[in-house]
Parts: structure tokens; sequence; C-alpha cells
């Protein structure tokens, strides 16, 4: 009981002390210093048994730093897929730039996961929209190379949407391509299925109401995967409320147990 306690209070403080020397950070660029301390938190984050988790997230330093590590991180992973993305598409090699990025198994693995889920919930999909793709656009380029189909990625930053463009105009199938929307107004009436990215709502109640809005856009039947988070993950990223999703079947909940960090939420729109 006294050694688990005293790993749950060391955890806590290292969470605090690596969220306060990013937070001191004058960018989150990548670079040796940034890539070290996000390493270090993640794997904080990752390496704490579930039972600790509840005991971590009530700390009070740990607690009142909820919403300044989830915006660290968003900030850290928009400016590491920025960055990528520009050496991926300038790169005289793309497909070897592409193949040295280093989370990209993480995604193969996600992306393989989450087309097997929605294989099984309503068989392959012929049309895929990702909402929030981002500039370097390895779920969409995932999915199409897994599945087969067209994907559309949306995104309502203008410049992440020309990276995914040049990125995909490198190394990405010809059946993607990409749109400047916003999650909150996108038409969604035109596809099968509907991913909605981990960083798309900044927080849990800001997630619900993007679900909201998106299941209106959607048409009935029609499939959503929704990123999530579960635990002390829910620190790098919101979680979805699975009881905040009106208009939803909800069909499936999966929470990978290794350094893929996003659980997945599969449901159907009502009929």
């Amino acid at each position: 009981m006294t050694t688990e306690l005293s790993d749950t209070t060391l955890t806590a403080d290292r969470i605090v002390h690596l969220t306060d020397r990013l937070a001191a950070l004058p960018h989150l660029r990548p670079g040796p210093r940034t890539d070290a301390l996000f390493g270090e938190l993640v794997q904080a984050v990752l390496s704490a048994p579930d039972r600790q988790a509840r005991e971590i997230l009530a700390h009070p330093e740990v607690d009142g730093r909820r919403s300044t590590i989830r915006d660290l991180s968003a900030r850290g992973e928009t400016a590491l897929e920025h960055d990528w993305a520009e050496h991926i598409a300038t790169a005289s090699d793309s497909g070897a730039a592409l193949a040295s990025f280093p989370y990209l198994d993480n995604y193969d693995r996600l992306t393989a996961l989450e087309a097997r889920l929605l294989v099984h919930a309503g068989g392959t999909p012929t049309s895929v929209a990702v909402v929030g793709c981002g500039p370097l656009p390895l779920t969409a380029l995932g999915y199409a190379s897994t599945l087969g189909c067209a994907v559309v990625g949306l995104d309502r930053d203008p410049m992440a949407v020309t990276l995914a463009r040049r990125v995909t105009e490198r190394v990405g199938p010809t059946t993607v391509r990409f749109e400047q929307a916003d999650a909150a107004d996108a038409d969604l009436t035109g596809y099968g299925v509907v991913v909605l990215a981990a960083l798309v709502g900044e927080t849990p109640s800001a997630k619900a109401a993007i679900l909201r809005q998106v299941a209106g856009a959607m048409r009935p039947g029609a499939v959503l995967l929704a990123r999530s988070a579960r635990g002390l993950r829910t620190l790098l990223y919101p979680p979805v409320d699975l009881a905040s999703m009106p208009g939803f079947e909800v069909l499936e909940v999966v929470h990978p147990t290794d350094d893929v960090i996003n659980s997945v939420v599969v449901a159907r729109r009502h009929g």
C-alpha cells in the first residue's frame, strides 16, 4: 500500500515537473529538448498502472494542470505534424522521409485496428471523411490504403489542408483528397463513414458539442468512428463521453493497452 502510494505520488510529481518544463519552452516545434520532454511525459502516462490513474488524476497539482497538459499536447502534436509534413513534401525521397517518421508504426497500427472495426460494423465502406485530418494526413492515407475506398480529409486550418495535399502528392494514393471545412458546420451526408480525429474538440464538453453537430450532419445509418482516451491517457487527449452521444447507437469501444494512446469508439447514426 505504502509503495503503491509512493509510486502514485512520484508519477504525479513527474507529470507536474514535465508539464511545467514544457510550458516554459519558448516554442513547441520539434527539437531534441522538446522531443525529449514530450517523450518523457508520454512515457510517464503510459507506464502508470490503470489502477493508479484515478489517484494520479485526483492529485491537486495534476488536476490543476489538465487543460494545460492537453493544450501542450495538442500544440506539440500540431507542430510536429507541420514540421514533418514540410520535410516529407520537400524531401528528394519522400517515401524514405515518411518511413523515418518516428510515430509511423503507431499510426499504422491504429488505422489497421480502426479499419477492422469499420468493416465489422458495416462492411467495407465506399467513402470516408476524416474530420480534423491535420497537415500530416497519415490517417486518411492509411484508410485509403487499407480499405481501398475514396477518402476525404477535412480540416478547418487552410495551411493544414495545403500541407496535406502536398504530402499526398508525393506519397499518397490518388483516392485521397482534402477540403477546408470546420467540424461544426461540415456537410457529411455524402459519406458512409465519418472519422473524428482525437484533437477535434479541446475538452470533453467541446467534443460532446461537436458530436451533436456531427450527428446532425451525417446521414442515417452512417458509421461514426471517434478517437477517444481513457484513464491517465485523458491527460493527453479529451475523452468521448458515451452518455453525450445523442443520435448515435454505440456499437463498440476499444481501449488499446500498448503505446497506441487513443481509444476508439464506433457508433451508428440512428435512422
